[in-house]
């Protein structure tokens, strides 16, 4: 199990278009990008849990997700997009245990 940190809007690869013969650019963002936390977790039989994802903000519409993605994963808000004890006891509750109960 393990949780890891995504800044949006930030892109490990990307074209940038710059005067012919330049070999260095500077990659320019405007600094308004949010955090979002993910939850995984994967067995040592290499079977892998529905993650949850964890949004910034101080409430979540579901409406924002297919029927398709509620089944793929579970979502949750904080304040700053981090996860904290709550989040931490409602996954392992709503996914770790009902996932890992028959095995």
């Amino acid at each position: 199990m393990d949780k890891k940190g995504f800044m949006m809007g930030v892109a490990s690869q990307c074209k940038v278009i710059c005067k012919k013969g330049r070999r260095t650019t500077n990659l320019v963002q405007d600094g308004s990008q949010g955090w979002v936390t993910v939850i995984e977790c994967v067995s040592s039989d290499g079977s892998a849990l529905r993650p949850m994802i964890i949004n910034k903000g101080q409430a979540h519409y579901m409406g924002w997700y297919s029927k398709r993605k509620k089944d793929l994963a579970i979502f949750g808000v904080s304040e700053k997009g981090w996860s904290n004890e709550e989040l931490g006891l409602r996954w392992l509750k709503e996914l770790f245990d009902s996932e890992t109960r028959d095995r």
